[in-house]
């Protein structure tokens, strides 16, 4: 009996393991989800990543209207900077091909007037081949295939031949795609196999794209799917392999509203790409992309500006272009993806919506990406450097627009400076400004974010508080701080990094910019410190002109006197170097100048409680920097381009 209930409870343990491992799991998603991950945004910038590049910089248009739909956006799209812009209906909408009397004759003069208000809005073109005349087709249609492959080859041929023609349009780096959404029924429901095969439509535009002649250099590629499926890269790429044909990119769509997907897209298809050597390292393009695919009001939302600058911190570095899908919205009616609203609009005509400011954040990113750390479940961004300034973009996506956050925001390996923080809240038309003073590399504030906000940040210095000369050793990185600057700012130690205690030494490398005939008296550094009956006194050194000439005077001042020991200075000269070292422990005080020493015996001497060492902004330089204290060296400044360092 007992051995049966314990078969029992063994069988029921098996059984409810399962459900106990979902539960676990489903916890620690509830979890997660009800812990956010908050932001503490670091920019580094000395840690440069390399040229900004501008991946996101394109955008594409739809076919819902008749040509020439961008010729009223043109002079908007320029604030964007494009690289590139995409446009599909290249053959039906813009009547390429006509039947004449000898066979098929071509005719792009319409689709030259859209070609050329893309090259005025400061971009390149980005053909779809698309769609299939309908007078290649025995049922009229445009996504049917033709009824000789050879005139869809010729097209293809000549449409390159006109737009990277060196006898013609004589442009340079054009792309061309070959079809829209192949796979999708309303563009023809293309498949890998059977009657609408579409490797079938790819190897003729390919062997068209391999005829042309006198030509630019030009990329081609597709399949341009509408989204990513490991069967079209595997068999469509496999294909393209046995076939050789040409594939400088593979191309898909994407319309999702977790910013990570785009990335992970990415990642997933470079390594179905590994499967096939020549083609493992061809450029990813997603040639459409949004938050949203279907004609709703979130494409027109705060949330979807933040969603785009959310996916493209995430994205940028795995793809060559990513065209956000679309310019402008179709005519009263029709979609509202645009990024401006259509001329026609009842309310107002071609106005900027809330994606259109993130673009144009994105764009004022400027020379050199830098490292940013710190992103959180919400926000994130992307930073740059460029000669004029440091500038940052950051955005707080949640998909359900309820996160609030107050963001720190630091940037790190900052040269001593004043700087003035510009930041703007573009959704808002909100911005303001700091000064701000960097004495040790940093500069920190923090920022509030409400949901979909957008954040962008411009850091420019503008009056230097550090002047750095050759050092003492004279090699060409050997460094040393000038302590005198503009703002007047002393150089400061504080707790925890420096606390006075007994048995400690102060010593550096000093070049006075003043001559035996100086006779100003002033305070190098000074230390002040408690005693045990509260008594404030304070440990110093300074310059002191006396009678008998310029003297070195390093002790203790108290309320009503003061324990000191001078050395006489009057043989300095300017501009030479000379060594020091302050030193003090139970016995007295010591100075030595020059590996010349000279001592205060006082016994007794505590020296304690202390939490700030301040050098002062006189005319002199300060290299090699050790203060010992407690017989434990904790701070060391070689002055080498850096106070920090």
């Amino acid at each position: 009996m007992l051995m049966r209930k314990q078969i029992f409870y063994i069988i029921l343990a098996l059984l409810t393991l399962p459900v106990v491992i979902f539960a676990q799991r489903q916890i620690q998603e509830l979890l997660s989800r009800a812990a956010p991950r908050e932001a503490n945004i670091v920019i580094d910038t000395k840690n440069v990543l390399g040229p900004v590049d501008y991946s996101w910089s394109a955008f594409a248009q739809g076919g819902e209207e008749p040509p020439p739909m961008l010729s009223k956006v043109v002079d908007k799209l320029r604030s964007l900077k494009p690289r590139y812009i995409r446009i599909d209906h290249i053959y039906d909408s813009y009547s390429v091909v006509q039947r004449g009397d000898n066979g098929f004759k071509y005719d792009f003069s319409r689709l030259d007037g859209t070609v050329d208000d893309i090259i005025a809005s400061g971009a390149v073109p980005f053909l779809s081949l698309s769609y299939m005349p309908s007078v290649f087709t025995t049922s009229g249609s445009l996504v049917d295939p033709p009824s000789d492959w050879n005139g869809w080859k010729n097209l293809v041929r000549a449409t390159i031949e006109h737009y990277s023609g060196k006898n013609n349009r004589n442009l340079k780096d054009v792309y061309y795609e070959v079809w829209n959404e192949p796979e999708l029924p309303q563009f023809g429901g293309w498949k890998l196999s059977g009657g609408k095969d579409y490797r079938l439509l790819y190897f003729y535009a390919a062997t068209g794209a391999s005829d042309a002649v006198n030509i630019n250099k030009f990329y081609f590629g597709g399949p341009s799917v509408g989204s990513y499926y490991p069967n079209w890269v595997n068999d469509f790429v496999s294909y393209v392999a046995q076939n050789n044909l040409r594939l400088d990119f593979y191309s898909w769509h994407r319309y999702v509203k977790n910013p990570d997907i785009f990335a992970t897209d990415a990642k997933n298809i470079r390594k179905d790409l590994s499967r096939f050597p020549s083609y493992t390292a061809i450029p990813l393009i997603l040639s459409e992309w949004g938050i949203e695919s279907e004609n709703k009001e979130t494409n027109n939302t705060s949330s979807a500006a933040s969603f785009s600058i959310a996916a493209i911190s995430k994205f940028h570095n795995d793809l060559q272009l990513a065209f956000n899908f679309e310019i402008k919205d179709g005519p009263p009616g029709g979609g509202k993806w645009g990024l401006f609203t259509h001329e026609n609009d009842p309310n107002k005509g071609l106005s900027p919506k809330p994606r259109f400011y993130a673009f144009e954040a994105l764009s004022q990113l400027a020379g050199n990406q830098l490292k940013l750390d710190g992103s959180g479940t919400f926000v994130t961004g992307l930073a740059s450097s460029s000669t004029e300034n440091i500038t940052a973009v950051l955005s707080n996506y949640d998909s359900s627009a309820s996160h609030t956050e107050n963001v720190p925001v630091t940037f790190t390996g900052l040269t001593p400076s004043s700087y003035l923080l510009k930041y703007s809240y573009p959704l808002e038309q909100l911005s303001g400004s700091y000064e701000l003073i960097a004495t040790s590399g940093t500069i920190s504030k923090t920022f509030l974010m409400s949901p979909g906000s957008i954040l962008f940040l411009t850091l420019t210095p503008f009056a230097p508080i550090a002047t750095f000369i050759p050092g003492k050793i004279g090699l060409a990185k050997d460094q040393s701080l000038v302590l005198s600057n503009t703002e007047n700012l002393p150089l400061i130690f504080t707790f925890p990094e420096f606390k006075l205690m007994p048995n400690s030494f102060v010593s550096f490398d000093i070049k006075p910019f003043w001559d035996e005939s100086d006779n100003r008296s002033f305070i190098i550094y000074e230390a002040p410190f408690s005693t045990i009956s509260g008594v404030l006194n304070k440990l110093f050194l300074a310059k002191q002109k006396m009678p008998s000439g310029n003297f070195l005077v390093f002790g203790i001042s108290k309320e009503n006197e003061e324990l000191s020991v001078p050395q006489p200075i009057s043989a300095w000269q300017k501009d030479k170097w000379h060594h020091l070292e302050t030193k003090w422990d139970a016995e007295g005080l010591s100075l030595s100048v020059d590996n010349e020493k000279v001592d205060l015996i006082q016994p007794n001497i505590d020296i304690r409680n202390g939490r700030i060492l301040t050098f002062y902004p006189i005319d002199a330089a300060i290299d090699n920097l050790k203060i010992n204290i407690g017989n434990q060296q904790v701070i060391q400044r070689m002055f080498d381009g850096r106070i920090d360092l």
